[in-house]
């Protein structure tokens, strides 16, 4: 799964739109946010991509 950064503002701005595009098209999407995703496999400045935790949530928490 492919996140991006709290301070990625400039295109966070834009994820409404997107889904309001894929609704008209009917395709099921959701926005989701997460300060803990997963086990991040790869990182920039603008994202993270992570495997997510088990369950939704870390082991052990």
């Amino acid at each position: 799964m492919a996140w991006f950064k709290a301070t990625a503002v400039h295109l966070i701005e834009r994820v409404d739109g997107y889904l309001q595009l894929l609704a008209a098209h009917e395709v099921a999407c959701e926005r989701v946010e997460s300060t803990d995703p997963g086990r991040i496999v790869y990182e920039d400045e603008v994202q993270v991509v992570v495997v997510p935790w088990e369950n939704g949530c870390r082991s052990g928490s």
